[in-house]
């Protein structure tokens, strides 16, 4: 995710996945129904970490970071070399 709305989208996502309410969620995470709204409708200029935690332990999830880029790594090439090798012309990367 490399945005905001994004981010919104998938807690949206999330929610309804769960069976939840706007309602309930925000009763949940100690913030108002109307700010979960207006940050699943990508309505925010800015969403605090502490809200966006909340949000994320209710839910029964947590953050994480990855790299936005990822190197060709020696797993890639080995990888590569087996698909060559069992038939597979599609180099990926």
């Amino acid at each position: 995710m490399n945005s905001l709305p994004e981010l919104g989208r998938a807690i949206a996502r999330l929610r309804k996945e769960r069976g939840m309410t706007q309602k309930e969620l925000a009763t949940l995470s100690g913030m108002g129904q109307s700010t979960l709204a207006r940050f699943e409708t990508g309505g925010v200029a800015e969403f605090g970490s502490r809200k966006l935690l909340r949000l994320l332990e209710v839910l029964g999830h947590e953050m994480n970071y990855v790299p936005m880029s990822r190197s060709f790594t020696l797993d890639d090439a080995l990888a590569e070399r087996q698909r060559a090798f069992s038939g597979e012309s599609e180099v990926r990367r």
